[in-house]
């Protein structure tokens, strides 16, 4: 339940911080796997990941390149 705002039984208005505060609704969790070389773009689902030269991942069919890292030379 991920509502800004949720009607009780006693048809008062509850934000969703009050709900999360006594503990009737939790975070969001959005799970994903991290990206690495190889995986499928996760745009397109085409092109394979692979780094480029700023060592970022990148999909050579649509261009994406992840904002997970990179390094510095």
């Amino acid at each position: 339940m991920h509502l800004n705002n949720v009607i009780d039984q006693s048809e008062n208005v509850v934000s969703s911080l009050e709900l999360l505060l006594q503990g009737k609704l939790g975070p969001a969790e959005e799970t994903r796997a991290p990206l690495r070389a190889g995986a499928i773009c996760p745009v397109c689902g085409k092109g394979k990941l692979d780094y480029n030269g700023l060592l970022a991942l990148e999909c050579p069919k649509c261009g994406y390149t992840s904002s997970e890292g990179g390094g510095c030379t």
